[in-house]
């Protein structure tokens, strides 16, 4: 047996007998550990923007009222707002709260429905693949070139790591998500 199919039907010894696991099984164990990392990094996400918030606040004072700004506060900041927003994406994703026009979409079937919004995220999955493997290219090279934030002293790598992280994590949203409308489809036939 290849490694294909052993992972679409793989076999476990249950109770002394073998028992089928079948896909959805798998993608339902997968959903439930991409949904638990997706909710950490919400939080993660909402520590960002109250520690953003401190720091800003912070700043002001002491620019305004001790003429003494926080150094690096420009720069965190170019830092954490994008970590926010890519963060953010899977989850976001998974939620199906991203913003679309549903004008075409309310008028189509189920099963059209369902067949374009598997295309639209195979579409969006190889955009995320292409980020990822450009992002780790990126912070591949700023590893090996050992560059740092001047004022602040931090490695350049680790915030572009953010990148090929949050598109890891928007891929397996998507791969499940295009699971989840092919067993739609199948369950309507």
């Amino acid at each position: 047996m290849t490694f294909h199919a052993q992972f679409i039907m793989s076999l476990c010894i249950v109770k002394g007998r073998v028992q089928e696991i079948s896909m959805v099984a798998i993608a339902k164990t997968l959903d439930k550990s991409v949904r638990l990392i997706n909710r950490a990094l919400r939080y993660v996400c909402m520590a960002l923007l109250f520690f953003m918030m401190v720091l800003g606040t912070c700043d002001v004072m002491g620019r305004y009222l001790f003429n003494k700004p926080i150094l690096g506060t420009y720069e965190i900041f170019e830092i954490l707002l994008p970590a926010i927003v890519l963060l953010g994406l899977g989850y976001t994703q998974g939620n199906n709260a991203h913003i679309r026009v549903e004008l075409l979409l309310s008028r189509l079937s189920f099963r059209r429905r369902t067949i374009l919004n598997f295309v639209t995220n195979g579409c969006a999955l190889f955009i995320s693949i292409l980020i990822l493997w450009r992002g780790w290219v990126l912070v591949a090279g700023y590893w090996r070139m050992g560059r740092t934030i001047p004022t602040i002293e931090v490695p350049m790598f680790l915030p572009q790591l953010l990148v090929p992280l949050s598109a890891l994590m928007l891929s397996f949203v998507l791969i499940l998500q295009m699971i989840q409308y092919i067993v739609q489809i199948g369950e309507r036939n």
